[in-house]
């Protein structure tokens, strides 16, 4: 079965996308807490963050409302799982607990991506119809390549180096230290700043990363593989 251009497709397409996105939040906020946890804070694994149950991870608007409303209004998916409380002073060094724990997440979509993509291009050269079939992409087709591009787009947006980001965490580790508290003081208007910052247009240094990785797919898979997504993607 393929997705087709008709309005009946969107709920299915949808419910692909979440599901997506669903697995890609959980695996990044559980690394996040395993991490932490390796280096000697349990606070995540205390409030059951290495748990695959969406229950302890589902945020409503950040996991539901806003990946629902981004693809009806602009066409992709985004979004994220509730953060994993983490408490530094457990660490015995905790500027790089956080760091390396911060690090954990964006790291941990960037490899979901290349299980994807390698699982996707084997299935296409080794049984073809489970990925295109009759010039569009199969259901099957439109997870693979919904996996991947929200997981590079999870992991390149929360390496980013602004407040509230994981990308921050990181920045703060090799910071000079009286700077340190600058970035402390930002930390409560994370999400205000880091959002108008994306209005601005600071997430499109993601785009030449996803043109990457769609030029990457179509050398993988060949000829044909171009029109097959611009149709089932509505491009």
């Amino acid at each position: 079965m393929k997705p087709g251009a008709s309005q009946m497709d969107q709920p299915l397409k949808i419910a692909l996308s979440l599901f997506a996105l669903l697995i890609s939040v959980i695996f990044h906020e559980q690394m996040h807490a395993r991490v932490a946890w390796w280096l000697g804070d349990p606070t995540g694994k205390n409030d059951n963050r290495l748990s695959w149950n969406p229950i302890h991870h589902i945020d409503p608007f950040l996991t539901v409302i806003l990946p629902v409303v981004l693809y009806l209004s602009a066409g992709f998916v985004f979004g994220g799982a509730k953060p994993v409380m983490i408490n530094p002073l457990n660490f015995r060094n905790p500027s790089l607990g956080m760091c390396l724990s911060a690090a954990a997440g964006p790291l941990s979509n960037f490899f979901l991506a290349l299980v994807g993509f390698v699982a996707c291009v084997g299935l296409y050269h080794s049984i073809p119809s489970t990925i295109v079939a009759e010039g569009a992409l199969t259901w099957n087709g439109f997870f693979f390549i919904s996996f991947i591009f929200i997981n590079v787009v999870l992991g390149a947006f929360n390496i980013l180096p602004l407040p509230g980001l994981d990308g921050s965490r990181i920045l703060r580790h090799f910071l000079p230290r009286n700077l340190r508290p600058m970035l402390d003081a930002i930390e409560p208007y994370a999400l205000f700043i880091t959002m108008v910052l994306v209005f601005l247009g600071a997430s499109r240094v993601i785009v030449p990363i996803l043109g990457l990785v769609a030029l990457a797919l179509s050398g993988a898979m060949g000829p044909g593989f171009d029109d097959a997504l611009r149709m089932s993607l509505g491009r």
